[in-house]
């Protein structure tokens, strides 16, 4: 059974064929930005992935003395995503770490608190300012059926989340205000 890093890899795959070294940036960037994996997770995935026949590769000359495999999405493994894709997500337990230490807020000193909603309203803001640079990059929403379509509809849900997040941050801070 494929993982779901394993799909990870296989959705930057059906974009065009990557190095080992490319999808490592791929899922810095974009990919990063909603799912996370290290280069030793991935290479580790990879092979899994060429076992169960999802994925294949050309051995190339590199620019040194090692070759480089050039990964691509075989036939079976487009298949496998496509079904993958529409397939509902599993129950996840949500783990918020700000939240956790929130609930457990009122113990600390408020304005060590305060500062640290600060620092988490700044980071926030900083991704939302990113973000809408990347938005601006589109000419409105691709069509549906172009790849950059999931980029596209992935970047709303990023700025729906750094938006509602950072209104809670301020939420926060003006809580703690009033208790200064």
């Amino acid at each position: 059974m494929t993982s779901t890093l394993g799909f990870a890899i296989l959705a930057v795959l059906a974009r065009g064929e990557r190095t080992g070294y490319d999808l490592a940036a791929a899922m810095r960037r974009p990919v990063g930005y909603f799912w996370t994996a290290g280069h030793s997770q991935i290479h580790a995935e990879l092979q899994k992935l060429r076992a169960g026949g999802l994925v294949g590769f050309e051995a190339e000359h590199g620019p040194g003395p090692q070759g480089r495999k050039v990964y691509h999405l075989t036939a079976e493994g487009g298949a496998a995503l496509r079904e993958w894709v529409t397939e509902p997500p599993r129950e996840r337990p949500e783990r918020d770490e700000l939240v956790l230490k929130t609930y457990a807020s009122w113990l600390a000193e408020p304005e060590l608190v305060r500062r640290m909603f600060a620092d988490q309203l700044a980071a926030h803001e900083e991704r939302l300012a990113e973000y809408e640079r990347q938005e601006a990059s589109f000419d409105g929403p691709p069509a549906f059926g172009d790849p950059r379509f999931g980029s596209y509809a992935t970047l709303r849900c990023g700025l729906s989340y750094e938006r509602h997040r950072a209104e809670w941050c301020r939420w926060m801070l003006a809580q703690l205000s009033d208790s200064l």
